[in-house]
């Protein structure tokens, strides 16, 4: 069994959560009790270090290829986990899910072209289509009664465009916690197929489903030619706490689209694995199983206990009951305070580092997402200092 309840000190490993300069930059403090950044303070499988240390004692540590286990063990996990029939030779692989993403929009629309977001989405699918000189089309979600929906009389008039070329599908949603539907999931296809838009699928999060939801990979519930224009991009960096030593597997259906990766990634030489990703994601994928249960179930609990914290101490503070992921969304609209001002405010009066809802698009004003991927003392802390600040505006 896995201690979750260990709080690890992580103020000399570079971490970009914990990091007071970083802090300081993000925030105009270092004091802060983090809880900003989507990775988790949890150890990752012991199976998964052991095979990295053994790694480590070769010695030797040269270019390398990826073994065709590695496909077997991602398409493994997909099937026994998910459902998913994965296809192997649809598998591509990145540095990661937003290097893909922001590849992938260089390859499928020209400058000056649309890329459609559902926000309040995570802010660097904005920063990526950016970059690229793309035009950011939104597609806001409706928040309907405790959660969420598509708005997919909108989203069909946004596709319609002949400029808008993408969709970013965000499933699980973040910072939401929306777990879509199978028929939400197909309704987009429809619509996509329709008017030749390219779905690219974050799934990242596909492994955080909880209680009475079910994730869907988009590509498994659409049709084969709808999947045949989508791009799924997966990771075990959020499953397993490995963010900064692995690689994210690419599920190209399309051959051409395939062919074009390929082009892609070869001409900016990022086509070559690192030793350590790869034995850390066949690790995780073949023996992590028994982990991801129990942290799941720590989740839960999380949940169940941070609910409970607001609805008896902070009742001005509503969860919006996430579905899936490690992150909550919290709505502070109740305190009456505009963006800037409820951001000071969690800063400079509760010191936590909360993600600012506005960051995830207007949309978000007056919410902000918390990571809960702690122990359960860290979050007691960082709730006891939002009651006090609470209690300060009385």
């Amino acid at each position: 069994m896995t201690d979750f309840d260990v709080l690890h000190d992580r103020s000399t490993s570079h971490s970009e959560k914990w990091d007071k300069t970083g802090l300081a930059r993000n925030f105009g403090r270092d004091d802060l009790l983090p809880f900003q950044v989507a990775d988790m303070e949890f150890r990752a499988p012991q199976v998964v270090t052991e095979h990295l240390v053994q790694r480590a004692n070769a010695g030797i540590y040269g270019y390398e290829v990826r073994p065709p286990s590695l496909t077997d063990a991602v398409s493994s996990w997909y099937q026994a986990r998910h459902g998913w029939t994965i296809d192997k030779d649809q598998i591509r692989f990145s540095r990661g899910v937003m290097n893909a993403i922001a590849m992938l929009i260089d390859m499928h629309s020209e400058e000056g072209d649309g890329v459609i977001i559902q926000p309040p989405v995570f802010f660097e699918f904005r920063l990526a289509i950016r970059a690229a000189n793309r035009e950011v089309v939104r597609n806001p979600l409706i928040r309907d009664g405790p959660t969420y929906r598509m708005d997919l009389e909108d989203l069909e008039a946004k596709a319609s465009d002949p400029k808008s070329k993408i969709l970013i599908l965000c499933n699980p949603h973040n910072p939401i916690g929306r777990v879509w539907e199978q028929d939400e999931l197909q309704r987009v296809g429809e619509i996509c197929q329709r008017h030749g838009v390219l779905v690219i699928a974050d799934e990242i999060h596909g492994d955080f489903a909880y209680p009475d939801f079910h994730y869907y990979p988009y590509a498994s519930v659409v049709d084969e030619q709808v999947a045949q224009m989508s791009v799924t991009c997966l990771s075990p960096a959020k499953t397993f706490n490995i963010a900064s030593v692995t690689e994210s597997p690419i599920v190209i259906p399309n051959p051409e689209h395939r062919e074009l990766f390929e082009q892609f990634t070869f001409r900016f030489f990022i086509d070559k694995p690192t030793a350590f990703s790869t034995v850390a994601m066949e690790a995780a994928y073949r023996y992590g199983a028994p982990w991801l249960d129990e942290l799941l179930q720590y989740l839960q609990g999380n949940i169940v206990f941070l609910q409970g914290f607001l609805e008896d101490r902070i009742p001005e503070v509503e969860l919006v009951a996430p579905q899936g992921t490690f992150l909550v969304w919290l709505d502070f609209r109740k305190l009456g305070l505009d963006a800037k001002e409820l951001e000071a405010f969690l800063v400079n009066e509760a010191r936590i580092a909360l993600s600012s809802g506005y960051w995830f698009g207007r949309q978000g004003a007056g919410y902000a997402r918390m990571t809960i991927g702690c122990p359960r003392s860290m979050l007691e802390d960082g709730l006891k200092r939002l009651e006090r600040a609470v209690q300060t505006l009385s």
